[in-house]
């Protein structure tokens, strides 16, 4: 069979073309980074600072692009999934963030990371976030 080239199929035709990836969000570092030389503040202040100025903070263990576990890798594709924009915290960052694995637990009264924050209010953990995806109201919250 003879024909004519599609146009999209033409030499030149960049129209399809992979467009290339923004890079991953950096993660919020609470001080610099000379560990706990840094905190001018209890870090108590820095964390109600934070969740109060951002609309959605997940503190994790690990980074967005390598949770460091099961849960917050399971949290942050939650999160991926309602494509809502949100920050990340590495609780396990003690050059940047000193002492904040325990005290985002005495800030919430909540035994486990992740942690979810949304609008200043503290939303919960894996399992709670997982049942509010499933049942969609993680994303109505989110849009």
């Amino acid at each position: 069979a003879t024909g004519n080239i599609p146009e999209g199929n033409r030499r030149g035709n960049d129209q399809w073309l992979f467009k290339q990836r923004a890079p991953p969000k950096q993660e919020i570092q609470l001080t610099p980074g000379k560990g706990a030389d840094d905190l001018l503040v209890p870090m108590e202040e820095l964390i109600d600072s934070l969740v109060k100025s951002k609309r959605v903070v997940a503190f994790i263990k690990g980074t967005r692009t390598q949770p460091e576990c099961g849960f917050s890798f399971n949290v942050l594709n939650l999160l991926n999934g309602t494509q809502a924009d949100y920050e990340t915290v590495n609780v396990l960052d003690e050059r940047h963030n000193p002492g904040l694995r325990e005290a985002i637990k005495i800030y919430s009264d909540w035994p486990t990371i992740p942690q979810v924050y949304i609008e200043g209010e503290f939303v919960g953990g894996a399992d709670i976030i997982q049942e509010m995806s499933e049942s969609g109201e993680l994303k109505k919250m989110l849009s």
